[in-house]
């Protein structure tokens, strides 16, 4: 439920998914249906609220909730041009009856009990809502952060479903994973995440990393909640964070008229891939008005420009952000001697996003970051404008040395 409203021109896009022709997934798939009548409670009331705290999806773009009596209708969004294509999920109250409209595997009831996740970006919002009990899947553990979800793991309370790249449906099925948290476009096309549809387990998309804001990001909580009927924990937590990111915000706005200059990126052979001016990373550097070379830019990803162009650049630049993943100085010098004579290696102001790197491969940055985006925001100012958060210690971030 969107406190503005959007337009109504979504194009549906509920495709129906093509049948894969095993025997088990054939068998399990003959067995999805829509609630019978003995399985609706006997004291069920049609005209009951059952969800009387509603959550406000107040900053993403990628998805709305819209709440009924017994019933949350998830809507699902992928932006083209000119129109956006909508997939709707119903989420339904145990023991209430399904609503019309809505195919098996576009139905879920709640709360959900068993969840698996795809994507590591999913974890700090488990976190964020005591959910841990209800993870019982994820791709795999290499690539994971969080001591606790490498634990449950380990004690065989998470099953890893895609631990070689390919999603173990049979594992999933076996799991009791009652919903997949995917990762893609809500339209998309993959060949296992029909398989599991057709195995009677829904997968719902998630587009967290189309948002083009913190705050749009890590509002995807807000659906894991309502899968989990925590609305008025995720709007007391989320709140808390949204009124210490607009805190630190006005403090920015009032206290500073402009930030230091600032290039992005490293060369790639003849190439060198800096931010767009209407990229995510763009974003960040503009919440701490910084002076960016390619600000005017319409790329919302990144642009190809020559060694020669951005070198120039780096000779004045006072800052360099996240150059690929370089983790040191000498990484820098070992790429390319000629970065020893950027202003911003000189100084030593180069920053990258390893201040919570494992050496498995784990980054929390993809992981609890998104949850946290208002120590995302305070780790930025600190490296722009260190004199208005004295007390702050960079989190996400680290200082090459």
């Amino acid at each position: 439920m969107k406190k503005n409203q959007r337009s109504n021109t979504h194009l549906r896009a509920d495709n129906t998914l093509m049948w894969f022709s095993t025997l088990l997934l054939a068998l399990l798939a003959s067995c999805s249906s829509h609630k019978s009548q003995e399985n609706i409670a006997s004291d069920f009331d049609p005209e009951k609220d059952y969800f009387p705290i509603k959550a406000s999806i107040d900053h993403a773009i990628g998805f709305d909730i819209v709440y009924h009596n017994s019933w949350k209708e998830v809507l699902l969004f992928r932006h083209y041009n000119d129109f956006v294509d909508t997939v709707r999920f119903a989420l339904v109250q145990n023991g209430a009856p399904d609503p019309k409209g809505f195919e098996a595997q576009r139905t879920v009831e709640i709360p959900v009990q068993r969840l698996a996740s795809m994507s590591t970006t999913h974890l700090g919002m488990f976190e964020m809502l005591d959910a841990f009990d209800n993870l019982k899947g994820i791709e795999r553990a290499e690539y994971v952060s969080s001591t606790i979800v490498k634990g449950m793991v380990a004690s065989g309370q998470v099953a890893e479903l895609e631990p070689s790249g390919t999603l173990n449906t049979e594992l999933a099925v076996n799991e009791g994973i009652e919903l997949l948290l995917g990762v893609g476009y809500p339209n998309a096309q993959n060949d296992a995440y029909q398989s599991l549809e057709n195995a009677g387990v829904p997968v719902l998309l998630n587009a967290d990393w189309q948002e083009k804001t913190l705050l749009g990001r890590a509002e995807w909580v807000k659906l894991l909640a309502a899968l989990l009927n925590k609305e008025a924990l995720v709007n007391s937590r989320f709140g808390a964070i949204e009124d210490e990111f607009n805190n630190v915000l006005t403090q920015v706005e009032n206290e500073v008229k402009t930030g230091p200059t600032v290039i992005t990126g490293i060369a790639q052979g003849d190439a060198w891939f800096v931010a767009g001016g209407r990229s995510f990373a763009y974003y960040l550097l503009d919440l701490a008005k910084v002076v960016y070379p390619w600000k005017n830019s319409e790329q919302t990803g990144s642009i190809r420009l020559d060694f020669e162009t951005v070198y120039e650049e780096g000779l004045k630049a006072d800052f360099w952000m996240v150059p690929s993943t370089a983790k040191t100085l000498n990484d820098i010098r070992q790429a390319d001697a000629r970065y020893t004579d950027f202003k911003a290696y000189k100084n030593r102001n180069i920053y990258n996003i390893y201040g919570r790197y494992t050496e498995g491969g784990g980054n929390d940055y993809y992981e609890s970051a998104v949850m946290n985006p208002h120590i995302v925001l305070k780790d930025n100012i600190k490296i722009f404008h260190p004199e208005l958060l004295p007390d702050h210690e960079l989190v996400y971030y680290n200082r090459l040395k």
